[in-house]
């Protein structure tokens, strides 16, 4: 339970998946079927994990509701989450559970080439997991969703949250998971590819990202973000439209930037709902440049740090 001296603050709740993340990056071009030297190691992930981590980081009470077994990842998860000030007062330990875990490669820029997820676990968020924790979610100033969750728990979400709606698409094959409650969503992230499936419309430039941005306000998204990789972000609602484009930056790893960028998105409103849609979208673009920068796929980022990306950083055009 919350103690009394949190009991007026304004929170976040993130509702998604825990992983224990293992990682390999090699140091030159990868020759398939073969041994490749490297660097090889483990972190805590998944998206919720990491936008929650993000969000705790810039200083937001962030609460993650998730599961996690009772095996020896699921306490290094526990352990990290209370180093990272992500609370899980409302998670659960599932006994006698394997804990989430995700594996993947880099090419030798840090950009992925495979992933393997084995996130079985994460079907115990349940409606009925979440109806117990109600109460609680709808107090947020802002639920997170992740579509790691089943369809059938989003579209829960979608008919019993009160509180403001932001969705994160995770990927193609989970993205569909928010269709039916599209109407209910304060903020969407998808991808042009993730964009394009819930709509219908191919994205191959910024015109038809537009068609698609307004595609998904027509369908009742309050507030857009299309992530379009080296062509930067779109941000979009009824009112307004534009395009941010990325800041040079020096890649290191390109895993978590997508994750850091809408916790950055998610910070915005917290601190100003009044804030300018581009604005929100500058933002976006210096908190993942700044994971971008760094070997891990969560970086110790700070909100000092993000104005300062702001204030130095070039546009690449």
């Amino acid at each position: 339970m919350r103690s009394q001296n949190n009991a007026l603050e304004d929170y976040v709740v993130v509702i998604g998946g825990m992983n224990m993340d293992i990682f390999g990056m090699p140091h030159e071009k990868v020759i398939d079927r073969d041994s490749n030297p490297g660097e090889v190691g483990m972190t805590v992930g998944g998206v919720g994990q990491n936008i929650a981590q993000n969000l705790a980081h810039l200083d937001v009470p962030t609460y993650l509701i998730t599961v996690f077994g009772d095996d020896y990842n699921g306490k290094l998860l526990s352990a990290s989450c209370a180093e990272n000030n992500i609370r899980l007062d409302y998670a659960a330990e599932i006994k006698g559970e394997r804990s989430s875990t995700y594996m993947y490669i880099t090419d030798e820029t840090g950009d992925m080439l495979v992933g393997v997820n084995d996130m079985g676990i994460c079907e115990n968020i349940s409606p009925e997991f979440l109806a117990q924790r109600l109460d609680f979610i709808n107090g947020a100033k802002v639920c997170l969703v992740d579509a790691n969750l089943s369809k059938e728990t989003i579209d829960w979400i979608g008919a019993n949250v009160t509180a403001p709606l932001f969705g994160d698409t995770v990927s193609v094959a989970k993205a569909r998971h928010f269709e039916d409650i599209l109407d209910k969503m304060h903020t969407l992230k998808p991808n042009a590819l993730e964009a394009s499936l819930l709509t219908g419309i191919e994205i191959h430039d910024e015109a038809s990202a537009k068609q698609a941005a307004q595609a998904l306000l027509n369908m009742g998204v309050e507030n857009v973000y299309i992530s379009l990789g080296a062509a930067g972000i779109l941000c979009a609602d009824n009112d307004k439209m534009v395009v941010i484009h990325p800041f040079k930056t020096n890649i290191v790893n390109a895993n978590g930037a997508g994750d850091c960028g809408m916790a950055a998105i998610t910070w915005s409103y917290f601190d100003n709902p009044e804030r300018n849609l581009g604005e929100i979208g500058r933002i976006a673009q210096a908190a993942s440049a700044i994971t971008l920068e760094s070997s891990k796929s969560v970086s110790d980022i700070t909100i000092n740090q993000i104005f300062a990306k702001l204030a130095s950083m070039t546009v690449v055009l």
